[in-house]
């Protein structure tokens, strides 16, 4: 027998060769692409949807919440669940309100005839999600100016997006913003609340998203960081307050635990009209347990 290879068949045995070999690079490269699971997530103190040019507009929120693409997003200073639902509509995401006052605007304001704009006699937080939520509940958490701060929680199932069952507990919150030694400890107190009501070492996956009122040096984000919540700023400067110019960071996202993410991307975003602080997005890979 002749087994002597013409140039032809050997030119088409390699140029079969490097196809197959294509294929399974591809293949192998889709598998690992398909392995990684991101999350976006935004966290925006949209101060009751006022900008910095005294216009109040919701739609300019949703429109930065819309071109952003987030799958959950934590807000602050919210006057109402009605002001929820219309973000909610604007948006298409599922929403949920954290009251941190009364469900009517507070006598004592009236009784001592303090002018309180109409938009701050109800006062909370929200949180927006594309996945099905579950409202777990909000605390009111310690404060040393007034009792308007709250912690709120809810359960995202994750289940659509991972193709397996698995819930996010996402913690949103707003911290006093006074600088008092009182505010101090009661920051501190805060994530002792925060801990006792809404974390257990049985919960597998969890996000903190807020306005702390405190910079990334300060003791609460010590503490926060010693319970287990990851500060990953990826080496910058996330700088969110005052949205016109910005001069330091108060506003946070912060995944648990370590072991189960990885910060891929994080940056404040540039808009100064919107509200008085610039949001801050984080892009999330969810690690595969081991």
């Amino acid at each position: 027998m002749n087994f002597i290879l013409t140039q032809e068949r050997r030119y088409g045995i390699v140029f079969l060769m490097l196809f197959i070999a294509g294929v399974f690079s591809s293949l192998y490269a889709q598998t690992l692409e398909e392995e990684k699971k991101t999350i976006r997530v935004l966290s925006y103190n949209i101060h009751y949807g006022v900008g910095t040019d005294s216009e109040k507009d919701l739609q300019r929120i949703a429109d930065v919440i819309n071109e952003l693409n987030p799958d959950i997003v934590g807000l602050q200073e919210v006057s109402d669940s009605v002001m929820v639902s219309k973000l909610a509509e604007l948006t298409g995401m599922k929403g949920v309100f954290g009251a941190s006052t009364e469900i009517e605007p507070p006598n004592l304001y009236r009784l001592l005839g303090i002018p309180v704009p109409e938009s701050q006699l109800y006062y909370g937080d929200a949180i927006l999600s594309k996945y099905p939520i579950e409202y777990i509940g909000n605390v009111s958490i310690p404060s040393a100016s007034s009792s308007r701060y709250e912690a709120m929680c809810v359960d995202i199932d994750l289940s659509s997006w991972l193709g397996q069952e698995e819930k996010l507990r996402l913690i949103n919150t707003h911290f006093d913003y006074l600088n008092t030694i009182g505010t101090k400890e009661a920051r501190k107190a805060s994530i002792e609340v925060i801990e006792t009501a809404f974390f257990s070492e049985d919960m597998t996956l969890a996000i903190l998203t807020g306005d702390l009122n405190v910079i990334p040096q300060s003791e609460p984000i010590r503490l926060l960081e010693e319970k287990g919540w990851m500060n990953e700023n990826l080496g910058k400067e996330l700088y969110t307050v005052p949205a016109t110019d910005p001069i330091k960071q108060i506003d946070y996202i912060l995944p648990r635990p370590k072991n189960r993410w990885k910060v891929v991307e994080v940056d404040v975003i540039q808009e100064p009209i919107a509200s008085d602080h610039l949001p801050l997005l984080m892009d999330l890979e969810l690690v595969s347990k081991k």
